[in-house]
């Protein structure tokens, strides 16, 4: 295991203070902030000084609140500007992929998205494992079958993927108005529970459970999907693989901004 390395405290103080800022009301009181962060109000005072001076944030001219300042707009803007939000997670998977020591928690980790009329995976984390399962990035996902597929789908309009069911279920031989009634029907449990899986259902044995990535808008803007084989790996809706992955999914959801309610 690779040491932990040492970093400067006083800057991992200044990202929890800010990370606080995006979760209460702004501009902030000091007390609130107290409150979201847990730290003392003398520290905190001696750190929002510093900050405000630094131009991360800014303070009213009663003294009494604090805002973002210039500098920590110009970063967001910039960030906005040069990446994909959900590319500067990816260390964050890295480092998930690596807790997952035991096949019944799952052997690869993928982000899925919604391309043009369909879903698909752009990115992979995979374990060591002289198996490989993943698929090849760009391949068009079924909106009936696949785990990633059926999740971005779910939190879609249904005039967009109503056709797209249709189309897939005649495809299949397996078209009637129940059977596009039934998928619609777990696209509802998919948003209510926000988690989907699929059994076998791209290759015997290859099972995957999928949720979703919300930005600070509420928007889904990707599926985060764990795939394993059985019978090793346990990808029923309520089993740990699945409680892991929405827990995964709430911590990178909160790291883009979004705040559920």
């Amino acid at each position: 295991m690779q040491a932990k390395q040492q970093g400067v405290e006083a800057a991992e103080v200044v990202s929890l203070i800010l990370e606080g800022m995006l979760h209460i009301p702004r501009p902030v009181r000091l007390k609130d902030l107290e409150k979201q962060t847990g730290m003392a109000a003398a520290k905190l005072h001696r750190y929002l000084v510093s900050m405000v001076r630094g131009g991360l944030i800014t303070k009213s001219v009663d003294g009494s609140r604090y805002d973002f300042g210039l500098l920590a707009y110009r970063i967001g803007q910039s960030a906005t500007h040069d990446h994909n939000s959900w590319e500067l997670l990816q260390p964050f998977f890295e480092e998930f992929i690596g807790q997952l020591r035991h096949d019944d928690l799952g052997q690869a980790v993928g982000i899925g998205r919604w391309v043009g009329n369909g879903a698909t995976m752009v990115k992979w984390f995979e374990r060591d494992s002289p198996l490989s399962i993943r698929s090849n990035p760009g391949v068009q996902l079924g909106v009936t079958t696949s785990a990633t597929a059926k999740l971005l789908a779910a939190y879609l309009p249904a005039e967009i993927t109503q056709p797209l069911v249709v189309r897939e279920l005649k495809e299949r031989d397996a078209y009637s108005a129940a059977q596009v009634k039934k998928v619609f029907q777990e696209y509802d449990r998919i948003v209510q529970s926000g988690i989907a899986h699929s059994i076998g259902a791209r290759r015997t044995g290859l099972n995957a459970l999928s949720t979703p990535l919300f930005d600070s808008t509420g928007q889904v803007v990707a599926a985060i999907t764990i795939l394993g084989m059985a019978p090793h790996f346990n990808a029923q809706l309520d089993g740990p693989a699945a409680e892991l992955l929405k827990t995964l999914g709430q911590q990178m959801s909160t790291r883009l901004g979004f705040h559920p309610g």
